[in-house]
């Protein structure tokens, strides 16, 4: 009776008959693309409820079930499957990887089992700019994302997300030793990086991508990218604020890693979750869900990044817009790849239909453009599981 008391359901009395004939009538002709919204509106109205059903028509919640039915209802979408990795396999899978790191077996041989591809450790990479996002109906965070690969070998990637701030920050206590040891304390933003975690190791990841940090041996590369960003312990980063040698903002701090899991063989499945080629994020650059950022666009990316804030309901949409100048900040190294696939317009819903009416760059049937809807699908993902506000998202 929970879901009734909510209102998210009506229960009616009917005849069977009669709603099998209104049923019939209405899928006759109908446009797998409308999603049933026309028949469920006429329903709601036979039973009282037309000024409910009128007051969310063309809502979010309508248009991206819109979108879910031209993915999953026509011959568009694409037959991923979803027999992908649990949580649990993929938590064991990260520990047994970093466990083979831990005794030194990466060296030369975790650069042959990468493949020596493009998506490397410290690559830095940014969400595909195609008109249709991919992250619309799944995966919403990693929308206009900018990632960093901290691990790549045989059996997955291992990435953090850098735009995506919390809605918390870390405090430090910070002692200036040139002021005689006087005490402040500052507050850094917390990043989330991602749903996984690694364990028995530090539940956060100092970066920064400063010259002068690097001159001053703080920190590590992540890999041989000797000049990208580097990883570094948090009492690293405190006495070099300490020192002089750096300043709060100069680091970033990243809470949680994002996995995409490479071979069928591992566990059942490949891809993150199932949803994502089995090959790593290498697979998805060569999709074009992904695009590697060009080594002279790291440090645009880098100063975009931060000044990003801890995340709450006054600056949630100041973030976002944050966020996204990081994204864009980021170029694709090279031109578009060989063999680079798009997801190209409307294919296949069937005869009968308009399938040029609308084009690909509407939701159909509206004048929701689908990279509006998937900002705002992003913004909701943010509002709901980053700030806990889910009525902010739309």
């Amino acid at each position: 009776m929970g879901e009734l008391d909510r209102k998210s359901w009506y229960m009616v009395a009917t005849d069977s008959r009669t709603l099998l004939k209104e049923l019939a009538r209405q899928s006759a002709d109908a446009d797998p693309r409308d999603a049933g919204l026309d028949t469920w509106e006429l329903l709601m109205e036979m039973i009282g409820r037309g000024e409910t059903a009128e007051e969310c028509s063309g809502d979010f919640d309508d248009l991206i079930l819109k979108e879910w039915a031209l993915e999953r209802l026509t011959d568009r979408g694409d037959d991923d499957g979803d027999g992908g990795l649990g949580l649990g396999s993929i938590e064991r899978l990260i520990g047994m990887v970093m466990s083979s790191k831990k005794e030194g077996k990466e060296g030369a041989g975790a650069e042959e089992m990468s493949g020596g591809g493009v998506v490397t450790e410290g690559a830095l990479l940014r969400a595909g700019s195609m008109d249709r996002s991919p992250f619309l109906l799944s995966n919403q965070e990693y929308h206009k994302s900018v990632v960093l690969v901290i691990s790549d070998d045989e059996y997955l990637t291992v990435g953090v997300l850098l735009n995506r701030p919390a809605a918390k920050g870390l405090e430090m206590e910070i002692v200036n030793e040139a002021s005689g040891g006087k005490r402040r304390k500052v507050t850094v933003p917390l990043l989330y990086g991602g749903q996984y975690a690694v364990k028995g190791q530090s539940p956060l990841l100092w970066l920064h991508c400063s010259d002068d940090l690097r001159s001053a041996e703080v920190g590590s590369p992540f890999g041989d990218a000797v000049k990208g960003i580097f990883k570094c312990s948090q009492d690293e980063a405190t006495r070099a604020i300490s020192a002089g040698v750096a300043k709060p903002d100069d680091f970033l701090v990243v809470s949680g890693v994002s996995v995409w899991t490479k071979g069928d063989a591992l566990v059942g499945g490949g891809g993150m979750m199932g949803e994502l080629p089995p090959s790593g994020l290498e697979g998805e650059v060569d999709a074009g869900r992904f695009e590697v950022v060009g080594p002279d666009r790291v440090n645009d990316v880098w100063r975009a990044l931060q000044r990003q804030e801890v995340v709450t309901k006054l600056n949630l949409v100041q973030n976002l817009a944050l966020a996204g100048e990081a994204w864009r900040a980021g170029t694709v190294a090279s031109e578009a790849r060989e063999g680079l696939t798009e997801i190209t317009a409307t294919e296949g819903i069937g005869e009968g239909y308009d399938e040029e009416g609308d084009g690909d760059e509407y939701v159909h049937d509206s004048d929701t453009r689908v990279a509006d809807l998937s900002d705002t699908a992003l913004r909701s993902w943010v509002a709901t599981f980053l700030l806990g506000a889910p009525s902010l998202g739309s």
